[in-house]
């Protein structure tokens, strides 16, 4: 009988916790941007940075 209780009491708890996040308020879309977006260049590349080597490279080796 106590697991019985145990278990309607955790069912009970997660329900009333997964039912609280339904009821959000405001709205859903994105919030304005608090700087200026700009579109994205497809015509420039990354630049190229030479390989930085790590600690475990000289172990590996």
């Amino acid at each position: 009988m106590g697991s019985a209780v145990r278990i309607l009491l955790a069912l009970l708890l997660v329900m009333a916790v997964g039912l609280s996040a339904c009821g959000r308020r405001g709205s859903l879309d994105r919030p304005k941007a608090s700087y200026p977006e700009a579109n994205a260049d497809p015509s420039t590349k990354m630049s190229k940075v030479p390989d930085r080597r790590l600690w475990i490279d000289r172990l590996l080796q």
